[in-house]
């Protein structure tokens, strides 16, 4: 299924947004723990797995693209924002697994509730306006071409 995308001028806004959620939270874990220091790190890290999903990624770069595979497996493909800038690709959705209609008691659920959100900063320069996104069988594909693809020189003898 293809999937729409935006071309955006930044990300910086979605980032420090996300950032300021992080650290809100890794306050109130560091509170508490009582205030005391020497964990900071720990408070951070458990603070961003609590606020959002980091689905796994796997980027490769061809002759003339990146392409950049998530692992979202049981997202509906509607929910996702795919935003990208000439230097960078955010992957956002807002995931509600408790709305689901279900039969039985849960006895254990992992599923996460909140924000997808994943940022990748490209080594080189895309070409927003080629980029494509479809999902399929759980995966995520975002193919970015590069802005400047390398072009093949033949030499021949003389």
């Amino acid at each position: 299924m293809k999937l729409r995308f935006q071309t955006v001028d930044s990300l910086l806004d979605d980032i420090e947004a996300t950032e300021r959620r992080i650290a809100a939270r890794a306050t109130e874990i560091f509170r508490e723990r009582g205030g005391r220091l020497g964990h900071a790190f720990d408070d951070w890290l458990r603070a961003e797995r609590e606020t959002i999903w980091r689905p796994a990624i796997e980027v490769r770069r061809t002759t003339d693209a990146f392409v950049v595979e998530a692992a979202v497996a049981g997202v509906d493909p509607k929910q996702f924002e795919v935003r990208v800038t000439p230097t960078e690709l955010l992957l956002a959705a807002d995931l509600h697994h408790a709305d689901r209609e279900q039969e039985g008691d849960v006895v254990l659920c992992e599923f996460v509730n909140g924000p997808l959100f994943r940022t990748y900063r490209f080594p080189e320069p895309i070409d927003p306006a080629r980029v494509s996104a479809e999902y399929h069988n759980g995966i995520l594909r975002v193919t970015a071409p590069l802005a400047h693809p390398a072009t093949k020189v033949e030499i021949r003898a003389a």
